[in-house]
């Protein structure tokens, strides 16, 4: 009976050379897809993402991305392929950079997983799964452990921990975090966060996930006289 469907296997292999080969080329594809993309973004060359994406996908892309050069314009960009699929695969996306405010500079660190649709070795739609950021003071002495869940179930109360782990001086931190709609962008004003002073090792608040699957976005942010510590994190929600 094996050596049956070994033969089976072997006949539709060679009847069928077309099928694997189309599937091989096109895993190949998607993968050099990432690495052109990821080179193109590090050496700045926008004129080259038409090669990369449709027509549609490219101008909400190019939007986004000149978006965010006006603010971080030394970007750094990781982007490797974990999935490579024919048509729909995920990236794993990592930035960092830098971005100056007033008198002060700060570090950005962001990472994402992101779901591809190519069509004809281009980018046709893509997607954010989930996404989490770090901005904080270049100068600041706060060190940050962030203790969240990456999912949670539609209607559960969970809890997210930003823990101060270097002791501090005497002076006094604060913090605040909020719940971000999909249409709000994260600012460092002390306003929406409704900071209040923290004189504890942390900050700890318990959030309800909504009814509905889909993604919550929460924001956080930790201020110091020398510094501030902000955290962004998209959390998927599902039933």
């Amino acid at each position: 009976m094996r050596h049956s469907l070994i033969t089976k296997l072997i006949g539709f292999l060679l009847l069928h050379p077309l099928l694997i080969n189309c599937a091989l080329s096109q895993n190949i594809n998607n993968q050099l897809l990432s690495n052109q993309l990821e080179e193109i973004l590090n050496e700045r060359k926008d004129n080259l993402l038409k090669d990369v994406f449709s027509k549609q996908s490219f101008y909400k892309f190019n939007k986004q991305s000149l978006a965010f050069r006006d603010k971080y314009k030394d970007s750094k960009w990781s982007i490797k392929m974990t999935r490579n699929d024919q048509k729909n695969s995920i990236l794993d996306v990592k930035i960092k950079s830098t971005r100056a405010i007033g008198d002060q500079v700060y570090n950005l660190h962001t990472k994402q997983t992101v779901e591809i649709e190519t069509d004809k070795n281009k980018i046709k739609n893509y997607k954010v799964i989930d996404e989490e950021s770090i901005l904080n003071s270049q100068e600041s002495p706060l060190i940050v452990k962030v203790i969240s869940p990456d999912k949670v179930l539609t209607g559960e109360r969970y809890e997210i921990n930003l823990i101060i782990e270097k002791p501090l001086d005497d002076s006094l931190t604060a913090g605040g975090m909020i719940i971000l709609k999909n249409n709000e962008k994260m600012n460092l004003s002390n306003e929406p966060f409704s900071i209040i002073p923290n004189q504890s090792g942390g900050l700890f608040k318990y959030i309800q996930a909504p009814l509905e699957p889909g993604s919550q976005i929460i924001s956080a942010i930790i201020t110091h006289p020398k510094g501030i510590y902000s955290f962004t994190k998209k959390i998927k929600v599902g039933s």
